[in-house]
């Protein structure tokens, strides 16, 4: 597939993650083969456990009835178990091994899984002839008052000296982590509650990650701007239609075969919130992105 950035748009996105200035934000398609898409999973769920309404590929939706049947302990450690055994990764075929490599110093993930973790633990940055192995500190939203008023220091409480560098590269948890049960934004209301208190308590999220959604560029991967939840959590973090992005901004989409119309606009209607989109996969793009770094800094 032919790339549908210029080497010019290139060239600008490869500077302004050298420079730190562009931020990866990263949605459940990049673990797309590896665990299931909440789509899938509220499906499954649906079935198996007679969920009544029509939206049955609606997660929160389907997990606020399951909470109800079955209780908020049970249906977090059914979050987990889904996560537990992801598949495997093909050779060279991995989305999150490709975004390790690449030296981002910030990554905001709406995934509840600790893919991204393991994959930043596993990778090297390349300084000259030397190769620095990385060290990410990881947190999640406090977007309720337990979390907030919990012994859990956040790493820039931890360290007041930490700042995220392609060394130790920061990873934000939006909608919780599955090792913290009690942080996992899951159900139709602990959505509205997130949009609510990201909106009235700043701190909520880290000064950093707060920079890059109200300044951007962002590099949305494997996230669909499309999703009502998304749009919602957009505008509580960083006001009303994206309004705070940088132009720049730049957004992975699989191409709708066959649907010109639906290309013609959602081109527009993006182009008018200064985000352009990349039609093609996470793996596709993440892939000429690597080789066009690698051939700038041999």
């Amino acid at each position: 597939m032919p790339s549908q950035l210029t080497d010019a748009e290139w060239s600008q996105l490869l500077s302004r993650i050298e420079r730190g200035e562009c931020t990866p934000f990263l949605g459940p398609g990049v673990a797309l083969g590896r665990l299931p898409l909440p789509g899938d999973l509220a499906m499954r769920w649906a079935d198996e456990y007679q969920y009544p309404l029509e939206d049955r590929w609606n997660l929160p939706r389907v997990a606020q009835y399951l909470e109800l049947e079955k209780g908020p302990r049970w249906l977090r450690e059914e979050l987990a178990k889904a996560l537990a055994d992801p598949t495997a990764a093909e050779p060279g075929g991995d989305v999150l091994q490709l975004l390790a490599e690449l030296p981002f110093t910030t990554y905001i993930t709406t995934g509840y899984d600790d893919l991204l973790a393991q994959a930043l633990r596993a990778a090297q940055i390349r300084r000259d002839d030397r190769r620095t192995p990385r060290r990410p500190r990881l947190d999640f939203c406090r977007w309720h008052e337990t979390l907030r008023s919990a012994a859990m220091p956040t790493p820039f409480e931890a360290d007041p000296h930490y700042q995220p560098s392609t060394d130790e590269p920061f990873v934000f948890h939006l909608l919780g982590q599955a090792a913290f049960p009690q942080s996992l934004a899951l159900t139709e209301t602990d959505h509205y509650d997130l949009f609510v208190a990201t909106a009235r308590h700043p701190n909520t999220v880290p000064p950093s990650v707060h920079r890059a959604l109200r300044g951007g560029p962002l590099l949305f991967i494997g996230q669909p701007l499309t999703d009502a939840n998304f749009r919602a959590l957009a505008r509580s973090l960083g006001g009303a239609y994206y309004g705070g992005l940088q132009d720049g901004t730049l957004s992975v989409h699989v191409r709708p075969e066959g649907n010109d119309a639906a290309i013609r606009y959602l081109e527009r209607h993006f182009a008018e919130q200064r985000i352009k989109l990349y039609w093609g996969t996470p793996h596709e793009f993440l892939q000429e992105l690597r080789e066009r770094w690698l051939r700038d800094h041999e």
